[in-house]
């Protein structure tokens, strides 16, 4: 379990924590749900390193921040696979 201090709280992103809702609602583990997100990029698809920081507890070495367009994206996929 990794603790959070009130420095990294404060630079979480209401983005990562949506995501996170999103794939546990559809019942999805993380690299299931990186394939279906991947399925429709039309650019360029995420590795799964990042996908991972994206999970990580804000304020460590790997976490990233998510950005809105992709949430948007992640709405479209997960959102109707919400249980």
């Amino acid at each position: 379990m990794v603790c959070m201090n009130t420095d990294s709280a404060s630079n979480a992103n209401p983005n990562n924590e949506r995501l996170r809702s999103l794939v546990t609602g559809a019942g999805l583990t993380q690299p299931a749900a990186l394939v279906l997100f991947n399925r429709e990029i039309k650019v360029r698809p995420l590795s799964e390193s990042t996908w991972k920081g994206y999970f990580c507890t804000p304020g460590t070495a790997r976490y990233r921040g998510f950005a809105p367009e992709l949430l948007a994206h992640a709405e479209k996929v997960f959102g109707p696979l919400q249980k």
